[in-house]
């Protein structure tokens, strides 16, 4: 780490040095457009290994175009951690994660005709003890919110339906932790 601080003042140094001991500034940073939240939970599974799920949800600030703001929520990654190899069954009936786009109490989601789309997990949790797997945004639309607005300062939240296989208990709710606001 030193060496590189090294080699950046290095190079302020030289580039002072070449205009003439003048320092220039460079153009100003650009705003963080993108936030993401990961959320962990262990689950205690009947006469399974217990397994451990993070999920991580981002929102972003994706351009303005006639006097509108547009803004995306998606589900980025999914990633779980069994206690020990297991095979045969499954740990899920259902695992899935319903995005929101929030401004206040404005709450937006991707449901057209009384149906919220949500991105299923529970295929890649109960086909292996540990693993991952990163959404492509826009490739299929499911897990995601998207905003057309003229209000700034939107924040990605979610709430995964988690059905454990075998517990007779039927789907719970797991509220994720939201995201940071992108104006």
């Amino acid at each position: 780490m030193k060496i590189a601080r090294a080699a950046a003042a290095s190079a302020l140094t030289a580039s002072t040095i070449l205009a003439g001991g003048l320092a220039l500034a460079g153009p100003a940073q650009a705003a963080t457009t993108t936030h993401c939240k990961t959320s962990t939970k262990s689950f205690n599974l009947p006469g399974k290994p217990d397994v451990k799920v993070s999920v991580n949800i981002c929102i972003k600030y994706t351009g303005s175009s006639g006097g509108y703001r547009y803004y995306k929520a998606w589900v980025n990654k999914a990633s779980w951690t069994g206690n020990s190899f297991y095979t045969g069954g499954k740990r899920f009936n259902d695992f899935s994660i319903l995005m929101r786009a929030e401004h206040g109490s404005t709450k937006v989601q991707n449901c057209s005709y009384g149906i919220c789309e949500e991105r299923t997990i529970s295929g890649e949790v109960n086909n292996s003890n540990s693993g991952s797997k990163t959404f492509a945004t826009g490739a299929s639309g499911y897990g995601e919110a998207y905003v057309k607005t003229k209000k700034k300062s939107w924040t990605a939240d979610a709430t995964a339906y988690v059905d454990i296989a075998d517990d007779g208990k039927g789907s719970k709710a797991w509220g994720l932790s939201g995201t940071a606001a992108v104006s």
